[in-house]
């Protein structure tokens, strides 16, 4: 019973935070700018669409019941979300050597 809405609740995180990189590509956000950074603005759009659709997808999972479905939807939740991290600020940690 408490699985399929913490489920839900995954899938509407990644699905704000897919969202959230959607709307932030031509706006400065946190410490990145992506209107100065020719790397950024892609990197957020492939991982918006990406965050969009597993978020999509851990919602349908936490409902089907299928303990299959459910558990792969975790694994590549969790591996695009820590894949997404490295990805979007690799360009700040380049840019900010000492």
């Amino acid at each position: 019973m408490l699985l399929p809405l913490l489920m839900t609740l995954f899938g509407l995180i990644a699905l704000f935070e897919g969202i959230f990189l959607l709307t932030h590509i031509h706006k400065p956000f946190l410490v990145f700018d992506p209107t100065k950074s020719k790397y950024l603005a892609p990197q957020l759009k492939n991982w918006g669409i990406v965050m969009t659709v597993v978020g999509i997808l851990s919602i349908i999972s936490g409902w089907t019941n299928n303990t299959g479905f459910l558990v792969i939807m975790v694994i590549i939740g969790c591996v695009s979300e820590t894949l997404m991290a490295f990805a979007i600020t690799a360009d700040f940690r380049i840019n900010h050597r000492k």
